[in-house]
């Protein structure tokens, strides 16, 4: 007798696999809509000073839904040199912190504020580099997909930059004349930063007993090697014509006088972000009074 098998219609064998797919296709569960990935992305830095600084950053994201939806900013953090920052930075952007997703590619500029000087009050600054790591907690909002939250980083590299010091040796009064007297004033000037500085535009006061003795200004270009220091004389001329008898009697009796120096210089540097900025200082003490 032959077995019925036999008998069973050849092309039922080949339709079999594809019903077995199909019935275990209809089982599995239908692929879940994914929200936007983001990312963040640091772009440059701007400055008018090394005190404030202003990190620019661009967040992107990929909305693969074919209609708008919604992120907002939540809670973010800033990291610096591996450190948690309470204080030193604010966050803005150009618009505000809730986007509009249109279909498609995305892209919403960040501007993350920078303040060296709240920074070196909780021991964060200075320093010859920085890594400052943005931190945001997104909201997404989307018809095709459940709320979500997301948090996606940025990390920003760049040099610091330090303010050169000043600091005077001395003040030193040498009489030439009873009409005309000459100052020469020792100074060293410190360059904190790991690349040198170049200081042009040098403009300063020096003032004796509250009154303005003599100014001036130096227009040929100091260069200071990174982390190192020069010294160096100015030479004022101080006229007595306009002074008081008991200011001259000082200097003619070699006695030494109080003395406030102030003034500013514009620095120049090697950094992209900040080519060159201005200084000031205010130093005072006592000059010694010395003979020619």
């Amino acid at each position: 007798m032959k077995s019925a098998f036999l008998f069973f219609p050849k092309p039922v064998f080949w339709l079999l696999p594809a019903m077995i797919l199909s019935f275990w296709a209809c089982k599995s569960k239908p692929a879940q809509k994914v929200h936007p990935m983001p990312s963040l992305i640091f772009n440059r830095v701007e400055a008018e000073d090394p005190a404030h600084l202003n990190l620019f950053f661009s967040l992107e994201m990929e909305n693969p839904f074919p209609s708008d939806g919604a992120v907002t900013i939540g809670a973010w953090r800033v990291e610096i040199n591996g450190k948690m920052a309470n204080s030193g930075f604010s966050l803005d952007n150009s618009e505000t912190s809730a986007f509009r997703v249109r279909p498609g590619a995305n892209s919403y500029p960040l501007k993350l504020n920078m303040d060296i000087d709240a920074l070196a009050d909780i021991g964060l600054a200075p320093a010859d580099n920085y890594e400052v790591n943005l931190i945001i907690k997104l909201n997404f909002l989307f018809d095709s997909a459940p709320l979500a939250e997301i948090e996606v980083s940025g990390l920003a590299s760049f040099p610091g930059i330090q303010a050169p010091v000043f600091s005077i040796n001395t003040i030193a009064i040498l009489k030439a004349e009873l009409v005309n007297t000459r100052f020469r004033v020792s100074m060293t000037i410190d360059n904190p930063n790991p690349f040198p500085v170049g200081l042009a535009a040098f403009s300063y006061e020096l003032y004796g007993n509250g009154r303005l003795w003599a100014d001036g200004a130096e227009k040929n270009i100091i260069r200071v090697p990174g982390k190192s220091s020069v010294r160096g004389d100015l030479y004022l001329i101080m006229n007595f014509i306009n002074m008081k008898r008991d200011l001259l009697d000082q200097v003619i009796n070699l006695i030494d006088v109080n003395y406030r120096f102030e003034g500013e210089a514009q620095v120049s540097t090697e950094v992209e972000y900040l080519p060159k900025f201005t200084t000031e200082f205010s130093l005072s003490g006592y000059s010694e009074v010395l003979e020619n």
